[in-house]
């Protein structure tokens, strides 16, 4: 579509063709990205809603969906089968019937490698932080779990204590 048909002439007017084709193609934009983007973010939003009743059950405590998305794109870009793990492990808990995370415990025969997606899900929500160190991820730090059980009686620390509190030097005789 040339733009000259668009551009305002000298006395200042628009073509109706130029409009006309103009609002047809934002119309037609919208309309798709209408169609299109619902279907995405209701996905997203029901794995976001999966992942975090998940995270509840296994923390025993209300979580934040917010974060809980970040928590969960962190984890399936360091494990492409979370989602199937997280399916099995939220069958388990459904077949079992057992109503919190001290019951899921108990259960005998749980396969290792449930277990080891509930400890991942359970470790990011409580440090904060997803991965090994090599490549570990900050996803938030005043509000993971571990500092739930001292909230409104220690401050979360928001600075280290200082230079000697990390230890000796390198290369220094302890």
């Amino acid at each position: 579509m040339p733009l000259d048909n668009f551009s305002p002439s000298a006395t200042g007017h628009v073509s109706r063709r130029g409009f006309l084709r103009t609002t047809v193609a934002i119309a037609g934009l919208a309309v798709f990205a209408d169609l299109t983007g619902p279907l995405s973010a209701a996905a997203t939003d029901d794995a976001v809603t999966s992942f975090t009743q998940l995270s509840e059950f296994l923390t025993g405590y209300t979580l934040d969906p917010i974060i809980g998305s970040r928590f969960l794109a962190a984890l399936k870009k360091r494990d492409a089968e979370l989602d199937a793990s997280m399916a099995a492990l939220s069958n388990l808990i459904k077949q079992s019937g057992v109503s919190d995370m001290d019951g899921f415990l108990a259960l005998s025969g749980t396969d290792p490698a449930l277990m080891k997606t509930a400890t991942k899900i359970v470790s990011a929500w409580y440090l904060g932080v997803v991965g090994e160190p090599e490549d570990a991820e900050l996803i938030t730090y005043a509000d993971s779990l571990m500092y739930r059980p001292t909230k409104g009686l220690l401050t979360i620390p928001s600075y280290g204590p200082g230079p000697n509190a990390w230890g000796p030097k390198p290369g220094s005789k302890i």
